[in-house]
């Protein structure tokens, strides 16, 4: 029986909550900002020291100075040819102007980076205390706070639920931007129960429950991360009996539901359509694992988790699953099954041991989707000797007829040849050896490669 929350978990919550998003943000922007003012400082110490010579011995006195480790005999020297000649003396005590403008000037530069350091830790210290009090994050300057809190008000009552599932419900509702336009927006709005703040807290472990997990990963990853082939993470509202994640609204739904509208006569979806969401999918796959650092796993690509937008871009979504790995790790990573039956990798579903290379696996079985227009959980492949989408696929490329595993719906308009060239990709993603699989780089250009 689920438990009702206190006010004391639920502040507990919230802290927690507002602790691991924001952690992941600040933490780096803090220590490069440190790094850069002992940079800076330090810079300007060593160009005032500089300046100190110039200012009390001349040229020739400072390089014997520094070509010589005896000090007491360069001052004897100094002293002699100071008795010996007034004009060097006067030379060797003058004030040089231009030096001083010159040692000023460039002790200035760092100083005034330094301060601009500053200013841009203090506006993200700004950023970070929008969730000081009310467990609001706003992760994208579109939106504003009292925007969200009016929207919470009638949420339940005005808004259209546009999906359910295990954790909660998910509306469809209308947010005013700062620049006046309405922008449509997806909340999801999760059920949860009431959790310790100190399990919320702490890294990977068994105590902390599947759907703070869940909040946590979107948080780490598409609540930071932005790149025009992924979902972002608009805002975080932290209650006391659940949590609110809101999306940008994608009119065209997902890749899954075009698909199956396609076969049906619903929708239509051609190839060239399909071929620029393929495109899509590899370039949000190539800043996840090659671009963007720490590297990022996501562990249940399919077509449901790829949203379409007017334009019938993709955009990957979902992150509930997805793997933060750090710069440190270089292998495997261990971790109980994730993901959707039929596009997990075998080695993953085997030792339980997942790399990048199990998502390039996953994207091998939305490209067969593409070209085929059925889905690996399909009762067609149980009729087949093959059973399974992968093989099937891969024996009809090897068959005196490959275009009989084509989509009869884009049969017939001249593409055929660049699909085949496209179910060859697959068939390199999804083979059983990840280290035989490109990595999702090599993929993109792949794909770019062909021309339709």
């Amino acid at each position: 029986m689920i438990r009702r929350y206190s006010k004391r978990q639920s502040r507990n919550e919230s802290l927690a909550i507002k602790k691991c998003s924001l952690f992941y943000f600040a933490f780096n922007e803090r220590r490069l900002a440190l790094a850069f003012m002992f940079q800076s400082m330090a810079s300007s110490l060593s160009l005032l020291l500089h300046l100190s010579f110039h200012l009390v011995i001349s040229h020739r006195a400072a390089a014997r100075f520094l070509m010589d480790r005896n000090i007491t005999s360069h001052l004897e020297v100094a002293a002699n040819n100071s008795a010996a000649s007034s004009s060097d003396s006067d030379d060797k005590f003058r004030f040089q102007p231009l030096w001083v403008a010159v040692g000023f000037l460039m002790a200035a530069v760092p100083m005034l980076l330094c301060w601009l350091a500053i200013k841009l830790r203090r506006r993200i210290g700004m950023f970070e205390d929008q969730s000081s009090a009310d467990g609001l994050t706003v992760f994208s300057p579109v939106i504003t706070k009292a925007e969200l809190l009016s929207l919470l008000e009638k949420l339940d009552d005005g808004c259209q639920i546009i999906g359910r599932g295990g954790c909660g419900v998910v509306y469809k509702a209308g947010l005013a931007a700062v620049d006046g336009r309405r922008v449509a927006a997806a909340i999801k709005k999760i059920i949860q129960p009431a959790v310790d703040a100190a399990q919320l807290c702490e890294g990977e472990t068994k105590l902390l429950n599947y759907t703070i997990r869940q909040i946590r990963s979107e948080i780490q990853t598409v609540g930071r991360i932005r790149h025009p082939n992924l979902l972002p993470l608009l805002a975080h509202i932290s209650r006391p009996s659940c949590h609110y994640l809101v999306y940008e609204f994608m009119r065209n739904g997902t890749l899954q539901d075009a698909i199956r509208g396609a076969a049906t006569g619903r929708r239509k979806l051609e190839w060239p359509a399909r071929y620029n969401i393929a495109l899509g999918i590899a370039a949000g796959l190539e800043y996840l694992h090659v671009v963007h650092r720490p590297r990022v796993i996501h562990r249940d690509l399919k077509p449901a988790n790829i949203l379409l937008d007017d334009d019938l871009n993709a955009r990957i979504s979902d992150f509930g699953l997805a793997k933060v790995v750090p710069d440190t790790a270089s292998g495997p990573m261990r971790s109980g099954l994730k993901g959707t039956i039929g596009y997990i990798a075998p080695e993953y579903h085997q030792t339980l041991l997942f790399t990048d290379k199990c998502d390039v696996y996953s994207f091998g079985v939305i490209l067969a989707v593409l070209v085929t227009g059925k889905f690996p959980t399909d009762g067609f492949y149980w009729t087949t000797e093959e059973m399974r989408m992968v093989d099937w696929v891969s024996n009809a490329m090897r068959s005196a007829e490959p275009e009989a595993a084509i989509d009869r719906t884009l049969v017939g308009n001249g593409f055929e040849e660049q699909m085949l060239l496209v179910l060859k990709i697959a068939c390199f993603c999804t083979y059983d050896n990840p280290k035989a699989r490109p990595n999702s780089r090599e993929v993109r250009l792949m794909l770019a490669q062909i021309k339709h």
